[in-house]
């Protein structure tokens, strides 16, 4: 269980360094990624929503373990950096190098995430199913 928390943890750190360097980069960066943006055909006020959907993202996967918001946030990744590697491919601008990275950091964050909780849940079953000493009087 060790292993797997600290492949998560780093996996996640990656993740998250990754993605709070695209969103400050856009804003930092506002017109050069606006001229991108146009490139790739999409709306610059795209680049706002996009920003405070990945933070909002990396803040469920970072703080919350419900599992139903956390596994609409992989989704939404997921899709957005499929998404961004496809227009980057379509205009023929690089092949998304970065965004592939984050995939592979995402995919082993959700698998070792799927990990922990099927180990979280043994341990908690364990624990309940265990004999207990009671008094017979």
């Amino acid at each position: 269980m060790k292993t797997t928390k600290l492949y998560y943890r780093i996996a996640l750190s990656f993740f998250s360094l990754a993605i709070i360097y695209a969103v400050a980069n856009s804003f930092f960066n506002y017109e050069a990624v606006v001229l991108k943006f146009e490139e790739l055909g999409y709306p610059p006020y795209l680049i706002f929503v996009l920003g405070s959907a990945q933070l909002l993202g990396l803040a469920v996967l970072v703080f919350n373990k419900s599992g139903w918001v956390r596994e609409w946030a992989y989704a939404g990744f997921f899709l957005n950096l499929t998404f961004g590697i496809i227009a980057h491919l379509l205009i023929k601008d690089g092949n998304g190098a970065a965004a592939v990275f984050c995939i592979v950091a995402l995919y082993i964050t959700y698998i070792q995430n799927r990990k922990l909780n099927e180990q979280n849940k043994l341990a908690i079953n364990a624990i309940q199913t265990r004999p207990r000493l009671e008094t017979v009087a």
